[in-house]
């Protein structure tokens, strides 16, 4: 037996497939063929220099683009609302497919088994890049000016 391997990981991945194959069933509700990504870099150095992460799960579907986060630790519950992290994320798949579907929502999802949480939460598209002119942009400049 691995050294990584432990029940409660077994039942917090299982419990995150099955809330996955839920979201994309919940997808193919609303979009005959939506496309399912796992593990997808998502560059966004458009915004903030040198900047990418990986989505945990994209689901690409008709006009609503899905980002969800697993985060394993039993720290403190995360929230996906106005969330910075999942926000850069969303830029990222946004840059990957706006192009070839017409997305109005972005829908971040944070799944933590081990505190129980899920936190979703939805902003439009111009409101997304609101932020990035009101927020992003002036912070990564005092970030490049070494003011943060």
């Amino acid at each position: 037996m691995s050294d990584y391997h432990c029940d409660e990981m077994e039942e917090c991945t299982d419990g995150y497939v099955a809330f996955a194959m839920e979201q994309v069933e919940l997808a193919r509700q609303e979009c005959s063929d939506p496309v399912v990504l796992i593990e997808q870099r998502l560059d966004y150095s458009a915004y903030v220099p040198e900047g990418f992460g990986t989505g945990d799960l994209l689901i690409v579907a008709d006009h609503v683009l899905t980002v969800i986060d697993l985060k394993y630790g039993k720290g403190v519950a995360v929230e996906a609302e106005h969330n910075p992290q999942m926000m850069l994320y969303g830029l990222g798949a946004l840059e990957l497919f706006d192009a070839l579907y017409d997305i109005d929502i972005v829908r971040m999802t944070i799944y933590q088994p081990r505190l129980e949480s899920v936190s979703t939460w939805e902003i439009t598209v111009p409101e997304l890049m609101e932020w990035v002119e009101m927020e992003l942009k002036p912070k990564a400049v005092l970030a490049i000016r070494g003011g943060v």
